[in-house]
Protein backbone atom coordinates (compact mmCIF):
# COMPACT_ATOMS: atom_id res chain seq x y z
CA UNK A 1 0.00 0.00 0.00
CA UNK A 2 2.98 2.41 0.79
CA UNK A 3 4.47 1.78 -2.34
CA UNK A 4 1.16 2.54 -4.32
CA UNK A 5 0.79 5.76 -1.98
CA UNK A 6 4.36 7.12 -3.32
CA UNK A 7 3.51 6.30 -7.02
CA UNK A 8 0.71 8.50 -6.76
CA UNK A 9 1.93 11.23 -5.11
CA UNK A 10 5.01 11.41 -7.29
CA UNK A 11 2.46 11.26 -10.32
CA UNK A 12 0.83 14.27 -9.35
CA UNK A 13 3.48 16.30 -7.70
CA UNK A 14 4.36 18.20 -10.92
CA UNK A 15 1.75 20.41 -11.16
CA UNK A 16 1.37 23.62 -8.85
CA UNK A 17 -1.67 21.13 -6.67
CA UNK A 18 -0.62 18.05 -5.20
CA UNK A 19 -3.12 15.69 -4.01
CA UNK A 20 -2.39 13.55 -1.22
CA UNK A 21 -4.29 10.25 -0.47
CA UNK A 22 -6.36 10.46 2.83
CA UNK A 23 -8.61 7.90 4.49
CA UNK A 24 -11.56 8.22 4.04
CA UNK A 25 -13.61 6.84 7.27
CA UNK A 26 -12.20 4.39 10.51
CA UNK A 27 -15.01 2.34 9.36
CA UNK A 28 -14.13 1.88 5.90
CA UNK A 29 -10.19 1.76 5.97
CA UNK A 30 -9.56 0.54 2.58
CA UNK A 31 -11.62 3.55 0.88
CA UNK A 32 -9.41 6.55 0.36
CA UNK A 33 -10.38 9.69 -0.95
CA UNK A 34 -7.75 12.71 -2.82
CA UNK A 35 -7.15 15.49 -1.07
CA UNK A 36 -5.72 18.54 -3.28
CA UNK A 37 -3.20 20.77 -1.82
CA UNK A 38 -1.91 23.63 -3.10
CA UNK A 39 0.61 26.94 -2.08
CA UNK A 40 -1.51 29.67 -1.50
CA UNK A 41 -1.67 33.98 -0.94
CA UNK A 42 -4.31 36.43 0.56
CA UNK A 43 -3.78 40.39 0.07
CA UNK A 44 -5.15 40.31 3.70
CA UNK A 45 -2.26 41.49 6.30
CA UNK A 46 -1.48 39.07 8.78
CA UNK A 47 -1.72 40.02 12.36
CA UNK A 48 2.14 40.52 12.74
CA UNK A 49 2.20 43.27 10.39
CA UNK A 50 3.09 41.32 7.46
CA UNK A 51 1.68 42.89 4.03
CA UNK A 52 0.62 39.47 2.09
CA UNK A 53 -0.16 36.42 3.72
CA UNK A 54 0.97 33.09 2.74
CA UNK A 55 -0.51 29.80 2.87
CA UNK A 56 -1.16 26.00 1.44
CA UNK A 57 -4.58 25.90 0.35
CA UNK A 58 -6.16 22.54 0.98
CA UNK A 59 -9.01 20.96 -1.00
CA UNK A 60 -10.78 17.79 0.47
CA UNK A 61 -12.38 15.50 -1.99
CA UNK A 62 -15.65 16.80 0.09
CA UNK A 63 -16.59 19.45 2.25
CA UNK A 64 -14.93 23.12 2.70
CA UNK A 65 -11.50 23.73 1.57
CA UNK A 66 -9.11 25.21 4.48
CA UNK A 67 -6.20 27.07 4.12
CA UNK A 68 -3.21 26.99 6.64
CA UNK A 69 -1.17 30.48 6.57
CA UNK A 70 2.30 29.98 7.01
CA UNK A 71 5.68 32.40 7.33
CA UNK A 72 6.85 34.41 4.36
CA UNK A 73 10.14 32.10 5.02
CA UNK A 74 8.75 29.17 4.90
CA UNK A 75 6.43 29.63 1.73
CA UNK A 76 9.72 30.17 0.22
CA UNK A 77 11.40 27.42 1.23
CA UNK A 78 8.71 24.91 0.63
CA UNK A 79 7.57 26.56 -2.86
CA UNK A 80 11.54 26.22 -3.77
CA UNK A 81 11.85 23.15 -2.46
CA UNK A 82 14.28 23.65 -0.13
CA UNK A 83 11.24 22.25 2.85
CA UNK A 84 8.66 19.52 2.32
CA UNK A 85 5.51 20.85 1.88
CA UNK A 86 1.80 18.68 1.13
CA UNK A 87 1.46 21.12 -1.53
CA UNK A 88 5.11 20.27 -3.09
CA UNK A 89 5.60 16.37 -1.72
CA UNK A 90 8.36 16.06 -4.22
CA UNK A 91 10.35 19.25 -3.33
CA UNK A 92 10.60 20.80 -7.05
CA UNK A 93 11.52 23.90 -6.95
CA UNK A 94 9.07 25.95 -8.22
CA UNK A 95 10.81 29.34 -8.85
CA UNK A 96 12.80 27.64 -11.11
CA UNK A 97 10.95 25.35 -13.38
CA UNK A 98 8.28 28.38 -13.55
CA UNK A 99 10.51 30.76 -14.37
CA UNK A 100 9.18 32.85 -11.22
CA UNK A 101 11.80 35.27 -9.73
CA UNK A 102 11.35 35.08 -5.57
CA UNK A 103 11.32 38.96 -5.56
CA UNK A 104 7.61 38.89 -7.35
CA UNK A 105 6.25 37.77 -4.06
CA UNK A 106 7.34 40.56 -2.55
CA UNK A 107 5.68 42.07 -4.89
CA UNK A 108 2.19 41.17 -4.33
CA UNK A 109 1.01 43.87 -1.92
CA UNK A 110 1.34 46.09 -5.11
CA UNK A 111 -1.75 44.83 -5.91
CA UNK A 112 -3.98 46.13 -3.03
CA UNK A 113 -1.88 49.07 -2.34
CA UNK A 114 -1.09 52.62 -3.78
CA UNK A 115 2.16 52.86 -1.43
CA UNK A 116 3.41 50.68 1.03
CA UNK A 117 0.96 50.95 3.98
CA UNK A 118 3.32 49.84 6.99
CA UNK A 119 6.40 51.70 8.52
CA UNK A 120 7.92 54.90 6.56
CA UNK A 121 8.35 53.33 3.45
CA UNK A 122 6.89 55.46 0.60
CA UNK A 123 7.35 52.59 -1.97
CA UNK A 124 4.85 52.78 -4.82
CA UNK A 125 2.23 50.23 -5.35
CA UNK A 126 -0.03 49.70 -8.17
CA UNK A 127 -3.60 48.88 -6.23
CA UNK A 128 -6.10 51.91 -5.91
CA UNK A 129 -6.56 54.04 -3.04
CA UNK A 130 -7.35 53.26 0.99
CA UNK A 131 -5.89 50.19 0.77
CA UNK A 132 -8.58 48.75 -1.77
CA UNK A 133 -8.11 47.78 -5.81
CA UNK A 134 -10.21 49.38 -7.64
CA UNK A 135 -13.25 48.17 -9.49
CA UNK A 136 -11.35 47.17 -13.04
CA UNK A 137 -8.50 45.83 -10.79
CA UNK A 138 -10.80 43.46 -9.01
CA UNK A 139 -12.30 42.40 -12.54
CA UNK A 140 -8.67 41.67 -13.31
CA UNK A 141 -8.37 39.66 -10.21
CA UNK A 142 -10.99 37.52 -10.46
CA UNK A 143 -9.40 35.83 -13.89
CA UNK A 144 -7.40 34.46 -11.08
CA UNK A 145 -9.67 33.14 -8.48
CA UNK A 146 -9.84 36.06 -6.40
CA UNK A 147 -13.90 37.67 -6.35
CA UNK A 148 -13.13 39.20 -2.81
CA UNK A 149 -10.39 41.04 -0.76
CA UNK A 150 -10.17 38.11 1.47
CA UNK A 151 -10.54 35.82 -1.31
CA UNK A 152 -7.00 33.62 -1.62
CA UNK A 153 -5.34 32.73 -4.70
CA UNK A 154 -4.01 29.16 -5.03
CA UNK A 155 -2.59 26.86 -7.53
CA UNK A 156 -2.23 27.37 -11.23
CA UNK A 157 -4.21 30.62 -10.60
CA UNK A 158 -1.59 31.68 -8.24
CA UNK A 159 1.31 30.44 -10.87
CA UNK A 160 -0.26 32.72 -13.72
CA UNK A 161 -0.64 35.76 -11.53
CA UNK A 162 2.92 35.58 -10.17
CA UNK A 163 4.10 35.06 -14.19
CA UNK A 164 2.30 38.23 -14.83
CA UNK A 165 3.28 40.32 -12.37
CA UNK A 166 6.53 39.74 -14.47
CA UNK A 167 5.15 41.29 -18.00
CA UNK A 168 5.34 44.79 -17.53
CA UNK A 169 2.33 45.22 -20.25
CA UNK A 170 0.06 43.27 -17.76
CA UNK A 171 1.39 45.46 -14.71
CA UNK A 172 0.54 48.19 -16.68
CA UNK A 173 -2.91 47.50 -17.74
CA UNK A 174 -3.55 46.72 -13.75
CA UNK A 175 -2.01 50.29 -13.17
CA UNK A 176 -4.22 52.02 -15.13
CA UNK A 177 -7.80 49.43 -14.68
CA UNK A 178 -10.11 52.16 -13.18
Amino acid sequence: MRKLIAVLMVMVGLSANAQVLMRKGADNPEAFRLARYSFCVSLMPTAGLEVVTYGIHCQPYEGKPTVRFIKYETFLRQFGGAEPSKANPDRIDMFETEGIDQLTLKDLWKLRYATYPFGESKALGWGGQNGVPTEGQMQILSQYGMNFLSDVIYGDNLIRLLKDMQDTKWVGEYMSAK
